[in-house]
């Protein structure tokens, strides 16, 4: 872990335990009841917070003065510090740096000038040399992929291999954010441009799962969309004609909407848009295309790439050794069971160059003068 890190998460550690130990503004009233939340303002008359009703839902109310005992107000840059702590988790995959631009450029400056005299602004000075260095690490072209950097020299070393892996992350973020359709044009895209990247087992896995979210989501707005049309068509029957034709006309718009998105997405090599909730046609191309590559990706998934990569990675490692027949076994079993593997033609190649260079090393020592055997060294019997 660099010092980067390392001192950034110990300063999230301590962001965090703070956060939880602090309490949100509290109203205690004469009749014991206690009321959390964020206090909005105050006039000598009363007092108006903000609460939470359910763990999603909030509520505003005002209480007077008489009927409040005591209040205990959580001062203004702890609650903006809170805020601030909650953000500055460092993502598991980092792509550009955007996560980094708000917080060094706006936030936490913006905290360090309104809140001169908070406790938490030498804490916060050193996130942000460690949030700036760390932008400076994915200016210059590191990424962090799954909890782990990978640098620029790691990318241009491999970037068949690399750029397959940031594909894979984009496409994982996107399925976290619940976004189908992004995750699933990621996958096209990354099959597309690494199609026998050491990923692709696990990046067909993903897009099987996504699949089948997708299809849960389709599924729920064919239900919704012949249940709202039911009721859209009752209601437009009880609408002045002047109404139902701007409804009518309303529909035909996004009916238009779906198309041209569709248009888009083929025109960019995309087979995938998102759902239009009142475009029957949409649904079904969707659904077309969802059983279609349900069937698709399943093919896929009997081809035994693990087993492949597995071949691959002993190839090399064998290589590496000087074993070349065994090498190039491995080399053989990695073609057969994975053809499209990118790393057969490189194993290829570097096999190739093993046998020449075997090849040279035996020419060589059999072309060398040969040393003279020495003469057994006769004894003497031994007179008894």
């Amino acid at each position: 872990m660099n010092h980067s890190v390392s001192v950034l998460f110990c300063l999230l550690l301590g962001v965090f335990t703070m956060a939880e130990s602090l309490e949100a503004d509290v109203l205690t009233l004469k009749d014991g009841k206690e009321i959390k939340g964020e206090i909005l303002s105050e006039t000598s008359d009363a007092v108006l917070i903000e609460f939470n009703v359910t763990p999603t839902i909030k509520d505003q109310k005002t209480f007077s003065r008489e009927r409040i005992a005591h209040i205990v107000s959580t001062p203004a840059d702890e609650k903006a510090f809170q805020a601030i702590g909650s953000q500055l988790a460092l993502p598991n995959t980092v792509l550009d740096a955007t996560f980094y631009d708000q917080l060094i450029d706006k936030k936490i400056p913006e905290f360090l000038h309104r809140y001169p005299y908070s406790k938490h602004l030498s804490g916060l000075r050193e996130n942000l040399r460690s949030l700036d260095a760390d932008r400076t690490r994915v200016r210059r072209g590191d990424r962090r992929i799954n909890g782990v950097w990978i640098t620029a020299e790691q990318i241009e070393a491999n970037p068949y291999q690399s750029g397959a892996k940031i594909k894979y992350a984009a496409m994982i973020e996107l399925a976290k954010a619940n976004d189908c359709t992004g995750s699933l044009q990621s996958f096209e895209l990354l099959e597309k441009e690494f199609p026998g990247s050491e990923i692709m087992p696990d990046a067909i896995t993903l897009a099987q799962s996504q699949l089948d979210q997708f299809q849960e989501k389709l599924s729920l707005a064919k239900i919704n969309l012949e249940i709202v049309d039911k009721r859209r068509q009752q209601a437009i029957a009880l609408t002045p004609a002047d109404q139902a034709k701007e409804i009518n006309n309303a529909l035909q718009n996004e009916k238009v909407a779906a198309g041209n998105s569709m248009a888009i997405a083929a025109a960019d090599g995309s087979k995938f848009f998102p759902i239009f909730q009142n475009s029957k046609d949409s649904m079904n191309a969707l659904q077309t295309l969802i059983t279609a590559e349900k069937t698709r990706l399943t093919t896929l998934q009997k081809i035994p790439m693990t087993e492949g990569i597995a071949a691959a990675n002993e190839c090399a490692r064998l290589a590496s050794e000087g074993k070349l027949r065994e090498a190039q076994d491995q080399l053989t079993q990695s073609q057969t069971l994975w053809p499209a593997n990118i790393e057969n033609a490189r194993l290829k190649l570097q096999l190739e160059d093993l046998t020449k260079s075997q090849s040279v090393a035996a020419a060589a020592d059999a072309a060398a003068p040969k040393k003279p055997t020495p003469s057994p060294t006769s004894v003497a019997p031994v007179k008894p």
